[in-house]
């Protein structure tokens, strides 16, 4: 029997191990903090990965965004009838949020929005992304069984991917100023630089992204928010969605309204998934989805954000207040005493061997309570 095919056939059959977990997750009690309360499931094949010789995408050394434009334009010229451009906007400094709606040539009413790079230096979050858009592709060739209803999924539902949300930051971070130099350098004196440029997390004109997003809470927000001008990271700017890159993803939240967002960060292995003032609204269905993510990755899932304080202006919080649909903070990779990303070439083992499976489960569980969260948006926007 061919090599391949006894590799593929032992995925295979691990997978339906990882599938029974996905739908029957370990039960949780969400009101209060999971410490290491779900083993972290082991998933060999990924240790002697049979589709090395496939991937596109760069998941052992930096990242560029460069390289992700380009990795982009492969996939838009390889899978014309599956991947396509969808205009955003662009940065301050004037790069394109590139956006890649992955489904068939007519698009679906309901979608799934994943997000990469909101804060600069949190670039493992883009190389998830890029990963799973390469090996989802693979999966609807028949080369891989990671995804296996890949194919059917994209019947009733479109993938939202803006990898890097935050260009002119993760170039900034990378120390790869090439075609922005110049206006950068026009700002870079007036912002404060709180380490190094390589920590770099707001975007290229000091505001931190994700404490900026028009929940109704700009006034209120204080958690993480540590400086009054602009600044490498910890400023808010002067008013809600001041920044190019929020309006831009505000826009496309509200015009494309997808089922569910999730944000990608580092690092943490957490969930953050609900807040108080719209917990309810969700009737469950968020508990339930966020069960099953934990019980596949053994991340650990995070109270019930009660102070608008702490929690306000993320993307997931405009999303949930806004539209009255599901949003999720994902934070990827263990923790240490570091606020810092842990090295690119640990990527595999930090996050791909925990993760892969995430952006599939929001996918997957997009069709699975696709009515029942139209129906509680519906009632929460009063239509």
């Amino acid at each position: 029997m061919n090599k391949r095919l006894i590799i593929l056939l032992i995925v295979a059959c691990q997978l339906t191990v990882f599938m029974s977990r996905a739908q029957n997750p370990v039960p949780q009690t969400l009101d209060s903090l999971q410490t290491d309360s779900i083993p972290p499931p082991l998933y060999p094949f990924l240790s002697n990965d049979s589709l090395i010789s496939y991937y596109v995408v760069e998941d052992t050394a930096k990242y560029t965004y460069g390289m992700i434009c380009s990795d982009l334009d492969y996939f838009l010229k390889t899978y014309p009838d599956l991947v396509h451009d969808q205009p955003m906007g662009k940065s301050e400094f004037g790069l394109e949020l590139r956006t890649v709606r992955i489904g068939k040539v007519i698009p679906n009413k309901r979608s799934v929005f994943l997000v990469g790079n909101i804060h600069a230096r949190e670039d493992y979050s883009s190389k998830l992304l890029m990963k799973f858009l390469n090996v989802y592709l693979l999966a609807i060739d028949g080369k891989s069984p990671l995804y296996p209803n890949a194919k059917q999924l994209l019947d009733s539902i479109d993938i939202y991917i803006t990898p890097v949300a935050n260009p002119d930051g993760l170039k900034i971070a990378h120390n790869d100023l090439f075609g922005i130099e110049h206006v950068f350098a026009m700002v870079k004196d007036s912002i404060f630089l709180e380490d190094s440029y390589n920590e770099w997390k707001a975007n290229g004109i000091g505001i931190d992204l994700n404490d900026t997003f028009d929940d109704g809470n700009f006034e209120l927000k204080k958690g993480g928010v540590v400086h009054t001008k602009p600044a490498s990271e910890g400023y808010k700017g002067l008013y809600a969605a001041q920044a190019k890159e929020t309006q831009a993803l505000q826009n496309f939240v509200l015009a494309k309204r997808p089922l569910i967002t999730s944000s990608f960060h580092t690092k943490g292995n957490i969930f953050f998934w609900a807040d108080a003032k719209t917990h309810a609204l969700f009737k469950n269905v968020d508990t339930e989805i966020v069960q099953k993510a934990a019980a596949v990755s053994g991340f650990r899932v995070a109270s019930i954000s009660k102070n608008p304080a702490d929690y306000g202006c993320g993307l997931e919080n405009y999303v949930r207040s806004k539209v009255g649909l599901i949003g999720v903070c994902v934070e990827l990779s263990r923790g240490d005493k570091t606020r810092f990303q842990h090295p690119d070439n640990q990527f595999n083992k930090e996050v791909w061997e925990r993760a892969w499976q995430l952006p599939y489960l929001y996918v997957e569980n997009a069709v699975i309570y696709g009515s029942r969260i139209e129906e509680n948006a519906r009632l929460y926007m009063g239509n």
